[in-house]
C-alpha cells in the first residue's frame, strides 16, 4: 500500500473533521462573550485556534465563566489530539509499500509469477486462450516454462518476496499461519477472478428461473450468502497492525462532542451568574451610598438657624 496526499485527513472521517471546525468555532465564541477585556475579546479566536493545535496559548481570561470555557477547550483539544495521534500512527505504522492492484499491473510490475498446478487452471486459465485481455498481457509478459509449481515451494516463493504465486483462498491461506505479523501486513493480492456468489443454473426461460431467482436475492438479501461463504472458506490471516488503524467516525468522539457542548453551555450559565452577581453586588454598593447620602442630608438638617439682628 502507498501514501496518499491525504493521509493526514484519514484518520478522521468528514464528518469528524466538520465536527472539530464547529467545536473550534462554538468555543471561539464562547470565549469571546465571556472576555473580561477588549485584549481577551480581540484574542479569542487565536486562543481557541493555538490551543486546539497544541501550542502555547498564554491569554488565559481573567473571568471565572472565561476560566472555566478555557478548561473545556484545553481538555477537548486534548482528546481530540490523542484520538488523531493513535490513528495515524497506527496507520503509518501499518502501511507498507506500494504494489500492483491488477493483472495488467502485475505484468508490467517486477515480480515473476507462478501458479499451483490444477487441471481446470490449465484449461481455464494459462494453457489456453482467452478472451481475458488483462490475462493474456499477464501471461505474454511473465509466463516461463517452470510457471507450474508445488503449493509448498509456491509459499516459499511468497515469503521471498519476488514472485506472485496463483493459488485457491483456501490452500493457501492456512500456510500463512507461518509468516511473521510483518510478512503477513506485507502481503498484497490480486483477483484472478472476481468473488461471485453463485446459485443454481436453470434455463432462461424455464419455469423455476423467476422462483430461483427470488430465492437467491432472498439469501443475499438476509446475509446467509455470506455467511454461506465465510463457512466455505478460509478466512485470510489478519493483519495485526492494521486492526489498530481504524478510521475514528463521528459515533466516536460523539461523548466528547456532548460533553463539549456541555461545558460551553456551562461556561455560559456561569457567566450569568457573574453577571446577576455584579449587579446585585453593585445594587447593594449603590444602596450604601444612597443611604451614606440620606444620613450626610439628615445631618445638615440638624444644624440651627438663627437670626443674627437678635440681640
Amino acid at each position: 500500500r502507498e501514501s496518499s496526499s491525504n493521509m493526514y485527513l484519514e484518520p478522521f472521517s468528514p464528518a469528524v473533521w466538520w465536527s472539530c471546525l464547529a467545536m473550534m468555532a462554538i468555543l471561539a465564541i464562547v470565549e469571546r462573550i465571556t472576555s473580561k477585556s477588549p485584549k481577551e475579546k480581540d484574542g479569542a479566536l487565536y486562543t481557541v485556534l493555538t490551543t486546539w493545535l497544541q501550542q502555547d496559548a498564554s491569554a488565559v481570561p481573567e473571568g471565572g465563566s472565561g476560566r472555566f470555557a478555557f478548561t473545556v477547550l484545553s481538555v477537548s483539544a486534548m482528546l481530540v489530539h490523542a484520538y488523531y495521534s493513535s490513528a495515524i500512527i497506527s496507520a503509518l505504522m501499518s502501511t507498507g509499500r506500494g504494489g500492483p492492484d491488477s493483472l495488467k499491473a502485475l505484468g508490467d510490475s517486477k515480480y515473476a509469477i507462478a501458479s499451483e498446478d490444477y487441471d481446470y487452471m490449465r484449461y481455464l486459465f494459462f494453457d489456453v486462450k482467452t478472451t481475458w485481455d488483462d490475462l493474456e498481457y499477464l501471461k505474454k509478459k511473465k509466463k516461463t516454462p517452470n510457471f507450474y509449481q508445488e503449493l509448498e515451494r509456491g509459499v516459499e516463493l511468497i515469503r521471498q518476496g519476488s514472485t506472485a504465486f496463483h493459488s485457491e483462498y483456501n490452500q493457501i491461506y492456512p500456510y500463512f499461519k507461518t509468516f511473521s505479523d510483518e510478512q503477513i501486513c506485507k502481503l498484497q493480492h490480486v483477483d484472478t477472478i472476481p468473488e461471485v456468489l453463485t446459485w443454481s443454473l436453470a434455463t432462461k426461460d424455464g419455469q423455476w428461473t423467476e422462483v430461483l431467482r427470488r430465492a437467491g436475492g432472498w439469501v443475499l438479501e438476509t446475509g446467509l450468502g455470506k455467511r454461506l461463504v465465510n463457512r466455505l472458506r478460509v478466512p485470510q490471516p489478519p493483519c495485526r497492525a492494521s486492526l489498530l488503524a481504524e478510521r475514528v467516525k463521528l459515533g466516536d468522539i460523539a461523548p466528547l462532542l456532548a460533553l463539549t457542548a456541555f461545558g460551553a453551555f456551562l461556561s455560559l450559565v456561569l457567566l450569568g451568574a457573574e453577571i446577576m452577581f455584579d449587579k446585585a453586588k453593585k445594587g447593594k454598593l449603590r444602596e450604601g451610598d444612597a443611604k451614606r447620602t440620606l444620613d450626610d442630608e439628615d445631618g445638615a438638617s440638624d444644624v440651627g438657624v438663627y437670626d443674627s439682628n437678635i440681640e
